[in-house]
């Protein structure tokens, strides 16, 4: 039984079918969708609604399938925003298709995008029926990454990815200025540099073995890679002092696991605010803390729930709350302090498949971004509800008796 109660908003737009990243800037938090042209959306706080923002991506207007913001949504040190411009591709790099569409999603995902008042609305809304017809010269000839102003509303490109490839995740160090991605297809490395506006191609990584990289607090990047005939998951480091992406030898998981929803590997990564490293993986649904300084792994739970960690979030009473589970996102909890792991359960349990692509929190709330619904929304958790069954308090007093914010 789910302990949380949560409200749902919904973005209103017909060509918009899934919240795959986030980003806060004061009282407004960014939602870049799998979408049309309109793929960046505002939450505000404040007023409690969403509003559909001018194309970052107009050149996609007139096109029959849909643009994504996968993980590809930074805040630069002035408030600006980083996009990656995505593609609604497969893991092999082909668009997809309705085919694929009815072998993965129950009809029911329909019925919810016409409650939202899209009656008619079908799968080739949003995909192509089929891939005839389809050039890839013509129609998908790559990424660009675009500068969005929040003040002004107007979009600037800033770099262009190579010839056929799109941005699949991209992280932003505000700090340094620079920003650091993989592509789909190919599943390339790439480096922007933002204060020259060079864009490298480092090249092909390996087959799939993360959903997103992280920063560690002196700047290296970091995420995965697997060798052919090789279980293991192990390190992938890019030093931008030295611009050298490394294959490293450091075994991750000695077994990647299977596969869910199409990822393997590593599936989100959180720095908390006094700069430890957590990630989760996408097979087991592990937790584990990555010691950067020595670039080790320490496993803190070896299996959260069924499979996926989607979300890391850090509240200011430095705890660790997470969505995990698939098709079923549940809500658990974790104290740093004392290495307890709470599950709250499924936070909607209404729905035949939920889960959450991303996540924010944010005085005492959690927003998480759906996906795969087919009406793309934000759940809102009121965390401060259940304050008496994580221990939180007694943290908190702990925290605060031993002279530490």
């Amino acid at each position: 039984m789910t302990l949380l109660k949560s409200r749902e908003i919904y973005v209103n737009d017909r060509q918009a079918i899934a919240v795959t990243s986030m980003a806060r800037v004061g009282s407004r938090i960014y939602l870049g969708l799998t979408a049309g042209a309109q793929a960046l959306a505002v939450y505000n706080i404040d007023t409690d609604t969403i509003e559909a923002l001018p194309p970052v991506f107009p050149w996609v207007e007139k096109r029959n399938y849909c643009t994504k913001i996968h993980n590809a949504l930074g805040v630069l040190a002035d408030g600006s925003l980083l996009i990656g411009e995505g593609n609604h591709f497969t893991w092999d790099g082909l668009p997809v298709t309705s085919r694929y569409l009815d072998q993965e999603l129950p009809e029911s995902m329909l019925g919810r995008k016409r409650k939202q008042g899209f009656p008619e609305v079908a799968y080739t809304d949003f995909c192509l029926k089929n891939l005839s017809g389809w050039n890839r010269r013509r129609d998908a000839p790559g990424g660009k990454i675009v500068r969005f102003d929040p003040a002004t509303g107007q979009s600037k490109v800033v770099a262009s990815l190579p010839p056929y490839l799109y941005v699949q995740s991209m992280v932003v160090d505000p700090v340094r200025n620079r920003a650091f991605g993989h592509t789909i297809p190919d599943n390339h490395f790439f480096y922007l540099n933002l204060d020259t506006g060079e864009l490298q191609d480092h090249g092909r990584i390996s087959d799939y073995s993360f959903h997103n990289l992280a920063i560690a607090p002196n700047g290296i990047c970091y995420g995965a890679w697997i060798e052919k005939g090789s279980p293991a998951l192990k390190l992938l480091r890019f030093d931008p002092q030295s611009e050298t992406l490394s294959h490293l030898e450091r075994v991750i998981l000695p077994d990647i696991g299977p596969k869910v929803a199409g990822n393997q590997g590593l599936d989100q990564w959180l720095v908390t605010r006094d700069g430890t490293m957590y990630v989760g993986t996408a097979g087991q649904a592990a937790l584990l803390r990555f010691d950067w300084k020595r670039e080790r792994f320490i496993t803190v739970s070896p299996q959260l729930t069924e499979a996926r960690v989607t979300s890391l979030d850090e509240d200011e009473n430095g705890m660790i709350w997470m969505g995990a589970g698939y098709p079923h996102m549940q809500l658990l909890c974790f104290d740093p302090a004392t290495g307890a792991v709470i599950n709250y359960g499924q936070v909607n349990e209404t729905l035949p498949r939920c889960y959450f692509h991303c996540a924010c929190y944010f005085k005492g709330k959690l927003y998480l971004g759906e996906t795969d619904g087919f009406s793309p929304s934000i759940h809102i958790l009121d965390l401060q509800s259940i304050r008496q069954f994580t221990g939180m308090e007694n943290y908190e007093q702990e925290k605060k008796a031993s002279g530490n914010p």
